[in-house]
């Protein structure tokens, strides 16, 4: 199958595959308006990818205006090396992930210290470790474990109930307030994770389809995570830094044809990610491909909305003989 025609906003992204050697991290080219697939690449090589877009027209890669990606420089650089017109846009969903997966990182982390903590309590106790041995689940990994949503998640998603409800583990009557204190007993410095977390994150909800405000109003944002406490705010401060202009482009608001109508949408790489997941049910539900053009065709087949596929349109007829009695 041929590739689509370039539209005036792409998104890119890489999809794991592992088909060969040379195809684990396959190249995903999606237009942003419709979803559909422009194309699938074998690999995200610069000596793959290279060749393939500079054999495209200089006009059609120039009525490129934004391209969509993660923070991965080689895809924000490609603006300057293949796409003369366009802008790079940095995807909030990837920026949020970058500090959401810091923050997962430390629970991860306290879970792990508390598991050992509580590991060599029982060996104190003249407790034998072997194969077979069940230690207990402390109250603060239980909590760490069941309930660190609660940090992690976006503040204006999560339903606070009231009403009290009998915990079986902790043995007594909790809220999701009582949770989220108990949360913060554990570690003080999750409180301040969590505070930091939802500046950004009501900074990215506020300034959506308002660029110009998106542009002033970081400065302040990043002045306070320089100066705080946590090592990871002031590394994100620095990536916001670094990334400034592309994030500022992904406040931009198109318009978008959905079914029978019109609609307001932010330029962000989420079309694609529900792109990415169908490649890899693809790959699933096969059983195993070996044969990258197989795989190729059978993805741009099942996920565009009107594939055409290449096809000898002369072709020589079966011819049917009588027998003579």
């Amino acid at each position: 199958m041929d590739r689509l025609p370039l539209t005036d906003i792409i998104s890119i992204d890489e999809v794991c595959l592992d088909l060969d050697p040379h195809c684990r991290y396959a190249l995903v080219i999606q237009d942003f308006y419709t979803g559909n697939p422009i194309d699938l690449l074998s690999t995200r090589r610069t000596n793959d990818t290279e060749p393939y877009f500079m054999a495209i027209p200089l006009e059609e890669r120039a009525r490129v205006r934004y391209l969509i990606s993660d923070m991965y420089n080689p895809y924000i650089n490609w603006v300057n090396r293949y796409f003369p017109n366009a802008v790079s846009v940095v995807d909030s969903f990837h920026v949020i992930q970058w500090i959401t997966h810091k923050i997962d990182n430390h629970i991860r982390a306290l879970i792990k210290h508390f598991k050992a903590r509580d590991r060599e309590a029982y060996i104190t106790n003249g407790g034998i470790i072997d194969e077979h041995t069940y230690i207990p689940v402390s109250r603060e990994v239980y909590l760490l474990q069941k309930y660190r949503w609660l940090i992690l998640a976006n503040n204006s998603s999560i339903t606070y109930h009231t009403d009290l409800r009998m915990d079986s583990h902790l043995h007594c009557m909790m809220n999701t307030y009582d949770y989220e204190d108990c949360l913060f007993m554990i570690d003080p410095d999750l409180k301040e994770l969590r505070d930091l977390k939802e500046l950004y994150v009501q900074f990215n909800t506020r300034n959506a389809g308002k660029p110009m405000d998106a542009r002033i109003e970081p400065d302040e944002l990043i002045g306070k995570y320089l100066h705080c406490n946590q090592v990871m705010f002031r590394d994100f401060a620095n990536l916001l830094i670094r990334n400034h202009d592309y994030i500022i482009n992904s406040f931009v608001m198109v318009e978008k044809h959905g079914p029978g109508k019109i609609y307001s949408s932010r330029l962000s790489n989420g079309p694609i990610e529900s792109l990415n997941r169908k490649a890899k049910d693809l790959k699933r539900l096969g059983r195993g491909y070996r044969n990258f053009e197989h795989f190729r065709t059978r993805f741009l087949y099942a996920t565009r909305d009107n594939p055409v596929i290449n096809a000898v349109t002369d072709y020589n007829p079966v011819s049917y003989f009588d027998m003579e009695n």
